[in-house]
């Protein structure tokens, strides 16, 4: 693959992934948890609909969790990761898993706690309609193709073990860094790039533009091997400080993920307006992307009870052998903390 330049990578690896509410019954006890807080800080993604947003502007979820809660939207997991180890995130809900791994395995002193959401078909790559890539072509079609891409993150991930997968020769892209969804959907409109890889409403405004999806993301999980999924992280020392409003956080989460499961019809237009969408699209209507595992899933063997930690292993080990980092840690475990998800649980 051209090389981006070492500066931008090595930035774009160590900074790099792809709320709201409306019930106040959500949190365990929020009010004795967060009394010795005035604030909770929190890290979203905008255009990224999920159900805790139909209380972000109403202030029922900071109600669940007891103490209010100031949503800060972020463009990149990495940005995510920086802000936590600034102090200035106290909990990252839907921050990508890859970038999290990248960050813990330079050193952040930062906790996973719980799965937000799973969306296989949200986090994809796009090839100009023209080109016409298949499976069985891309290795020809895409030689020499320019591809936009955010580094270090889920995104980028797929986007290499798709193109080593389908044959296509890395050292012959031309791989340009992206700086956010929206940049990448203007690149391919203009055609100025061939390829895009974004999540949430790039990869459809890439798709309604004529783009074609080159694999599916059914087709990443059972071809490849590739489950996509976000996470809840913070930093260690908030967890050391305020267990509880970070359990009450994970169990306003999963009730308000309940209550949307019970009738999305309710909540889908407020959830929309939230993150800054006409409408929630296929990520919570249609096909419905979203997937939310819920907390006693996430304490099993798929998720917290080892695969998370399996999948950052395997995924910082592709970057190695791909040459994108130097090192990785063998074992990721010790960035894992259940304890939070079982206080939720009861």
């Amino acid at each position: 693959m051209k090389k981006l330049w070492l500066v931008m990578m090595a930035a774009a690896l160590v900074a790099a992934a792809c709320g709201g509410d409306d019930s106040s019954d959500g949190g365990g006890d929020g009010d004795s948890a967060g009394s010795s807080l005035d604030e909770l800080n929190v890290a979203y993604f905008a255009e990224w609909p999920t159900p805790n947003q139909y209380g972000q502007a109403d202030g029922s979820f900071g109600d669940a969790v007891g103490v209010p809660i100031n949503w800060l939207p972020f463009s990149s997991g990495g940005e995510m990761a920086e802000a936590m180890e600034a102090g200035d995130v106290d909990i990252s809900y839907s921050q990508g898993l890859t970038p999290f791994a990248n960050f813990v395995n330079k050193g952040a002193d930062i906790k996973l706690v719980g799965i937000a959401v799973s969306y296989a078909e949200a986090d994809n790559c796009v090839a100009q309609g023209s080109l016409g890539v298949t499976q069985e072509n891309a290795a020809d079609v895409l030689k020499g193709a320019t591809v936009m891409t955010p580094i270090g993150n889920v995104t980028h991930y797929k986007m290499l073990s798709m193109m080593e997968h389908l044959g296509v020769d890395l050292d012959d892209l031309e791989v340009v860094a992206a700086e956010g969804g929206a940049t990448t959907a203007a690149s391919f409109e203009t055609g100025e790039i061939d390829v895009g890889c974004a999540f949430g409403g790039s990869v459809v405004k890439m798709l309604d533009q004529g783009g074609d999806l080159i694999m599916t993301g059914a087709e990443h999980e059972s071809d490849i091997g590739i489950f996509t999924y976000d996470i809840v992280s913070i930093p260690t020392k908030f967890g050391e400080d305020h267990p509880d409003v970070v359990a009450d956080f994970l169990a306003a989460t999963e009730k308000f993920n309940q209550d949307w499961a019970a009738d999305p019809d309710q909540y889908n237009a407020t959830i929309a307006k939230a993150a800054g969408m006409e409408d929630v699209g296929d990520f919570l209507a249609g096909d419905v992307w979203f997937k939310f595992p819920t907390i006693e899933e996430q304490l099993g063997s798929d998720w917290l009870g080892g695969g998370v930690q399996k999948a950052m292993a395997d995924q910082l080990a592709t970057f190695v052998r791909l040459g994108e980092i130097d090192t990785a840690l063998d074992d990721f475990s010790p960035f894992v903390d259940t304890s939070f998800l079982e206080a939720a649980n009861g």
